[in-house]
């Protein structure tokens, strides 16, 4: 049975916004055809042994683990197309090993950080960037700089209760922006590692389309539920202004 679901094929065919599998992103991306997304925005995980649900964490052979997904994800994607892909600080002596590339550093600051008893705190998880083949990638035309400082809520007003499913959902203003910034409008995003969904509602909210893959039954559950209220809330009608009230002053 073919992995690449209905669902995603609606997607490339531009006759659905959304898809998200539940499967190992490998086999996902393996059927995918050559050049058919505009992007690849995802938040893997790091090797350092963060306890998921499902997942194991492990540093062992995280480097060509991760380098085999992100390759063939490379190749799903279009001729200039913009590749960010989240990482921890701790493994940046490592980058030049797992990430065959010329690619350069976007800092994903933080407005708060947890102090932990060390001389120098992390303030900013290290996004590594580059653009596929010699195409002229897409930006904005504005001089968008390489830091964006998060609020660090990662969540959509009301979706409080979808996210504290997941540990370390993205700050939803810090995705937004990288989407912005360097994808087309009406462009499809792909996220392999998608979470809790955070890139999906980004592209929803942005105009793009989304196709995520999670291979965590219950973070692909949250991760469908959030898209698609972010999707339906964009059809919404505007609230009914408030009528006004005279507030007694004793």
């Amino acid at each position: 049975k073919s992995l690449v679901h209905t669902s995603i094929v609606e997607v490339l065919e531009n006759k659905s916004r959304w898809a998200v599998a539940c499967a190992d992103c490998l086999d996902v991306l393996r059927e995918l055809p050559d050049g058919c997304v505009d992007a690849i925005v995802t938040d893997p995980p790091f090797g350092i042994g963060f306890k998921y649900a499902t997942h194991i964490d492990s540093p062992d052979g995280y480097g060509e683990w991760l380098w085999e997904r992100i390759e063939r994800a490379e190749a799903a994607s279009r001729d200039g197309a913009a590749m960010f892909v989240w990482q921890a600080m701790p493994n940046v002596r490592q980058f030049h090993k797992w990430f065959p590339r010329e690619w350069r550093l976007f800092a994903a600051a933080k407005n708060f950080v947890q102090m932990r008893p060390t001389a120098m705190q992390y303030s900013f998880d290290p996004v590594v960037v580059w653009w596929k083949g010699i195409s002229k990638p897409f930006s904005t035309g504005t001089a968008s700089r390489d830091f964006h400082i998060a609020d660090t809520t990662p969540r959509s007003p009301g979706d409080h209760d979808y996210v504290r499913g997941h540990p370390c959902p993205r700050p939803l203003d810090q995705v937004k922006h990288i989407i912005g910034q360097w994808v087309p409008p009406g462009g499809i995003v792909l996220d392999p590692f998608c979470g809790s969904g955070t890139t999906g509602v980004a592209c929803m909210q942005t105009g793009r389309r989304f196709i995520g893959v999670e291979i965590d039954d219950g973070y692909a559950e949250i991760a469908r539920r959030r898209i698609a209220d972010a999707a339906t809330s964009l059809f919404d009608a505007p609230p009914a202004p408030k009528a006004d009230v005279q507030v007694p002053l004793f």
